[in-house]
This record gives C-alpha cells, structure tokens and sequence, in this order.
C-alpha cells in the first residue's frame, strides 16, 4: 500500500495488501532519532478494530486509518512528525513484513512531500511538480478548492502552439470517500466521452485503446482543498495517447475544473465550470521556477460557495400539443445543474425556448415533438436524437447491454434513434453571463439574452409523435439518445381520449357556479 499521513496524529494506508497469516503482527513505529530494529525499542499502535491491537484479517486492498493516539504503553501526544519509521512487525519471529523509513520533511503539507516547483494557474489551483529527466520521471501535485463530487484537470496542450483542449493529454484528478484518483485522459473531442470518442480516460478510446500510464497515486482533503499527487513517465510507451513532457523547453498546457459522473457512470469528467477564458494561453517550462503572475504565493483558501439557483420551470399541456425542441447553454452553475441535481455537459435541451423544463402531461393524449436539435451522427458534439425513456441519465447509445425501458424515438432493436431533425442552437449573447451571475437575475431574464440560429430550413426538422398509455410509468425522461444529462422529467396524469378531469374539471366546477349564483339570484328576485 501506499502511507500518508491524514492529519497530525493518524496515518493513512491506500490499498493495504495484507494474508492475514502472520501469528502476532502489529503496526510498530519509532521516533526519529530512535535505532530501527525488530528486536525492539519501537511503539506499537492498535490496528482499529482489533481487541488486542494485533493486524488479524485478511486485506486486499483496503484504506486503512492508523491513529496514533491509539498505541500501547505509557507513550503519549505522538505525532506523525516525532515517526522517524513506519513498520508491520511480527512479534513472535521479531521480523518486518513492512518497513517505510520516513525522512525530515515528508510530511510537511499535511502528508504529501513538498515538490520542487509550483505554478499557479488561478487563485484557487495550483500545480507543483518535480522532474527527474536522468530516469524519464516526473511527479506532480495538483491543489484546488473543488467538491468531492468535481475533478481537477492538469496536462499537456493539444497544440504546439497554444493551449487547446482537442488533442490535449491529461490526467484527471479527484478524492472521493478518502481514496485519492488520477486517471489519464486523451481528449479527442469536446463531447462527453461517448462510444470512446471525446473526453475519454486512454483505456476508453474507442479502436485504440491506450493505458492508464499514472501511479503513485496519493491525496488528501485540508480545510476544503483537495490535493492529488502522482508520478508519470515523462516519455511514456503509449505514444498513440501520451505527450512528451519536456524538462527544458517551454510547452503549452491545458487545464480545467467540472464535475464528475456517478460511480455508476464510471465517475467520467463532465463539462468544466473553470478553464484558460478569452482565449488565454498557458504555458509552462517544468525545468524552471515560474515567475510573475504564475509564481505560488499562498496555499489556496478554500471557502463554501453559495449558489443561489434557478428553480426550473414547468410546462403543462393536457390536450394534444407540438413542442418544439432545440439545444443551448445549461445556464451554469444556476441552471441544470441546479435544478435536476444531475452532472451536465454545459448544453441541455430546451423546449419551447425554456431550458430542461418539467412537463407535466397527460396519458392517452397524443403530443407530437418537433426535433431541432442536431442529426449528424458523424459530428458527435452536435448529434442530439430525442427519445423518451425511464432512465434519468440517458445517452441509450452509450449502454450496451439497454439497460432501460424505451417509450418513443429510439428502435431497440437495431439500436437506432428514430427521431433527430437539424440543429437549431441557442447562444449566449454578451449580457447572458451577467445574468447568469447575478443573485438578482431570474431565469427569465437569462433566456431573454439568448439568440437563436438555426442550420437548414424548417422541413428538415424530424418529430416524434408520442402518446403516453396506462402502462407508462408516472414519471419518465425527455433524453437525449447520444449523450448524459441533457433532457428532465415528464410527469404524467391520468386521463381519457374525452378529456375529462383536469382543466376540463376546473371548467365543470365553474359553469355549475355560474349556474348556482343565476339560480339564487332569481330566488331573490321571485321573493
């Protein structure tokens, strides 16, 4: 396993491998300055867990915490600082089956040693890193104030001459549940990782697959800021997927902050909320100190935003109607995000010119879809077939096996969208990122910025008839069948092909008022 140290007083072991076979095995430390030897003069600290401190079970691969509080004997205040050796010791046979001599200063930084160089890329993210070139290794340190459910992206400019994010190589970054992640990515699009094309991990790649050239993976989480530390060869042997780093040479790189997929989506890098804007160009020579605004001067401080959202907004239609569909922007970190709670790709679908609203129809009514959100299946970033289905996530053409139930616009059985007409885009005009920022804004105002334009004419729109029956569910998904988190809810009632109930119902009650004051007033007027 890999050793860190997770605060003053506990150590912490990532991917601990352990038999369980040794008779009486213990974690035994000594202080710094003290002689290391199995015959003695060391401390033993209780495995968590245990009735009598010994290490008795079997591990693969488990985190374990260490505290050093925890220890036998008269010892006390240790600290990670005053542990000159970290061993697993066998008692009975007076040998080590583990043993990590810790040199002055590893721990500084709260575990992770201190690297030679550091840049600063925003006020909230750093980088550090140390490059051996006589071996063809670098180690890297990436900091930021992001969540345990965002990533941090950090490498190598898909552009010799600028930075670029297609072509780019980089590795992801994130903590989650204490276990650190850093994972190689090749970005050959600007979608989300679909069918091993766009932002995809090296061993995602779709007829190239590459390899995960990261290791000595390690991390922690300090008063909010999450820091990732990892080695990679500076020259990897997958050249299909991995850039050179060059030690003495100025090269462009390409960095980011968004939001992660679910552990069940294979914690996959959505779209960045945080890159290089307006067109900024970033470079690094990792031989030397940075200097100017790049120089590291404070470790960054770390504080919970507040995000003050847009409730989504709601369309109901319980007679036959057209909607129109259309793509845009997902509004940041106030729109989609905010209102479905679903990590999105910056782009969601728009109905009636309202963003991702929930529509709240009616069964045995027949609403037609007018599909105007991209049919190139050649252009990934903009191919947005619409269907309707009982999975929240979407992207039916990313699952093998379906593993959802299909309700129109996608054939199951050739695996084929049947509903995707031209592209007609919102954009964001020069006030829409006021808006979007602005506490004071609604989400109204954001969608009276926009403008639209559309590619084609109108008859190249496709449409998608639908009429929700007694056997669909009360809640299902407007999605879209090439990519995740880009459609909302439908929420249905029941009803008749008559239409009774409902609107119908209000109109009942109305008409039997109007007939009852009629009534009374005439009462009054024979009396």
């Amino acid at each position: 396993g890999t050793l860190f140290a997770k605060d003053e007083t506990t150590f912490y072991i990532q991917d601990f491998e352990y038999d369980g076979q040794g008779p009486t095995v213990y974690v035994y430390v000594y202080r710094r300055g003290v002689a290391v030897s199995a015959s003695g003069g060391g401390i033993i600290i209780n495995w968590s867990g245990s009735s009598d401190g010994r290490i008795t079970s079997r591990y693969t691969g488990s985190n374990i915490s260490i505290s050093l509080s925890n220890q036998q004997g008269s010892e006390t205040g240790l600290t990670v600082d005053d542990i000159g050796a970290f061993t697993i010791w066998c008692q009975r046979f007076r040998v080590f089956f583990s043993r990590l001599d810790i040199p002055d200063g590893l721990m500084l930084g709260g575990g992770l040693p201190p690297l030679q160089y550091c840049a600063e890329l925003t006020t909230n993210y750093q980088v550090s890193w140390t490059i051996n070139a006589s071996e063809n290794t670098g180690m890297f340190q990436l900091c930021s104030c992001i969540t345990a459910d965002q990533y941090m992206s950090f490498g190598i400019s898909g552009n010799d001459t600028r930075t670029w994010m297609v072509g780019a190589d980089v590795v992801v970054a994130w903590v989650k549940d204490d276990r650190a992640n850093a994972v190689d990515y090749l970005l050959t699009g600007r979608q989300q990782c679909t069918n091993g094309s766009g932002v995809c991990p090296d061993t995602m790649i779709w007829g190239d697959q590459g390899m995960n050239d990261v290791y000595n993976v390690t991390g922690q989480v300090t008063n909010g800021l999450t820091c990732v530390q990892y080695s990679r060869l500076l020259t990897t042997t997958d050249s299909s997927h991995d850039l050179p780093i060059l030690p003495d040479e100025w090269q462009f790189i390409a960095w980011a902050i968004g939001p992660r997929a679910s552990e069940e989506l294979g914690n996959l890098a959505f779209f960045h909320s945080d890159w290089p804007r307006n067109g900024e160009n970033v470079a690094i020579n990792f031989g030397a100190a940075p200097t100017g605004s790049m120089q590291c001067t404070a470790t960054p401080q770390c504080s919970t935003p507040t995000v003050c959202g847009w409730s989504g907004m709601t369309i109901t239609a319980r007679e036959s109607r057209t909607f129109r569909v259309t793509i845009g922007p997902s509004g940041g970190e106030r729109g989609y995000e905010y209102f479905t709670k679903l990590t999105g790709w910056g782009i969601a679908f728009y109905i009636d010119g309202i963003l991702a609203p929930v529509l709240r129809l009616r069964r045995n009514v027949t609403y037609t879809f007018v599909v105007e959100a991209g049919n190139d299946p050649s252009d990934g970033p903009n191919y947005h077939p619409l269907y309707i289905t009982d999975s929240i996530d979407g992207g039916i053409l990313q699952s093998s096996p379906v593993r959802e139930t299909v309700y129109a616009g996608f054939n199951v059985a050739t695996n084929t969208p049947t509903a995707a007409g031209r592209q007609c885009k919102h954009v964001e005009t020069s006030s829409s990122g006021e808006v979007a920022t602005n506490c004071d804004r609604t989400l109204q105002q954001y969608l009276n910025t926009l403008s639209i334009s559309c590619e084609g004419t109108a008859a190249d729109a496709d449409t998608l008839v639908w009429t929700p029956d007694a056997n669909t569910p009360n809640t299902v998904y407007y999605q879209c069948a090439q990519h995740l988190h880009l459609g909302w809810k439908i929420e249905l009632e029941d009803g008749t092909v008559d239409g009774d109930g409902g609107a119908d119902a209000t109109l009942h009650f109305g008409l039997l008022t109007i007939l009852a004051i009629v009534a009374v007033t005439c009462l009054f007027q024979s009396v």
